[in-house]
């Protein structure tokens, strides 16, 4: 197991993960607003995609450098950071194109059944075994986040492409967070991370040659930006320090409460009015989370 000398609290090691995985549930939830922000002043998603994904590795670099971790150090590390990394890339890119299909709620709704996915493929691997309440707990979140989002209210979808490539993407998140887990049982997660998110952000450079970047025209914008990498920076760094203290798909669950979040600071910070069903969905969403910790505790359940 990892060593976890690097704790420094008077919580548990779970109580530490589960504060590190609600408060980057905060922090990724502020980057939807930054983004948009951007893109209403002419800033496009291979901007955002390209400057975000390099703002989150060099932040872990720079952390491994600063503390003197080295990375990198055998053939095992480089493989699985090749896997993790262009899962990484490719679940980012598989985003923004799915986004061109359809819309950004039915995306996210999408993307967020990767829990479940996980789920079930650590049954396959037979690392986990099947339990009612779990899967009860998961489908209960999905419908909750189905309110949040609003998608029961939206036009039908008649291009198939964006489901399909959502799903895709997916996949790539099921892959990457069960790469996570394991890397982060016996290696320090920073160092995972910057391995990881360095791999990814040389690939997503690729972008480039199909389309250029567009930069915003403001000032004002340029610190959406910033906001928007420090965000996602602090959160990726607590995401893989989280997913070793609570396993990848603990972590995964507990990742439905982003776009709780997102739609809270869309209210509070560009005045989107929420619907009376989008706040119902919330309380399904954290009921279901309260749920499965006390069931979890109660009955000592360990899912990695």
């Amino acid at each position: 197991m990892v060593s976890k000398k690097y704790l420094v609290s008077s919580l548990s090691p779970y109580q530490l993960g589960l504060f590190l995985a609600i408060t980057a549930a905060v922090l990724f939830g502020i980057v939807p607003c930054a983004v948009r922000a951007v893109y209403a002043d002419g800033g496009n998603a291979i901007f955002m995609m390209i400057v975000s994904i390099w703002a989150r590795a060099l932040g872990l670099l720079g952390y491994c450098i600063v503390m003197n971790k080295p990375m990198f150090q055998t053939r095992e590390d480089c493989q699985q950071a090749v896997v993790g990394g262009v899962m990484q890339a490719f679940s980012s890119c598989g985003v923004m194109t799915a986004l061109i299909f359809m819309p950004a709620t039915l995306v996210i709704m999408v993307l967020m059944t990767h829990s479940l996915m996980l789920l079930f493929f650590l049954v396959w691997k037979g690392e986990v075994k099947l339990d009612a309440m779990t899967l009860i707990t998961i489908i209960a979140a999905l419908l909750g986040l189905s309110l949040v989002l609003d998608i029961w209210h939206k036009q039908p979808i008649e291009n198939l492409w964006g489901i399909g490539i959502a799903f895709a993407a997916a996949c790539a998140i099921v892959v990457r967070m069960y790469v996570y887990g394991k890397q982060t049982l016996e290696r320090n997660p920073a160092v995972v991370g910057a391995e990881n998110f360095l791999v990814a952000a040389i690939i997503t450079l690729l972008v480039l040659v199909f389309k250029a970047p567009h930069l915003p025209n403001s000032i004002t914008s340029y610190a959406w930006v910033a906001l928007g990498c420090i965000a996602t920076a602090l959160a990726t760094f607590m995401m893989f320090y989280g997913i070793s203290l609570l396993g990848s798909f603990t972590w995964s669950l507990y990742s439905k409460l982003e776009p709780i979040f997102t739609a809270l600071f869309s209210a509070w910070f560009i005045h989107e009015i929420l619907k009376p069903h989008q706040y119902g969905g919330m309380l399904i969403v954290v009921t279901s989370l309260v749920v499965y910790q006390t069931m979890k505790t109660s009955v000592k359940v360990s899912i990695r």
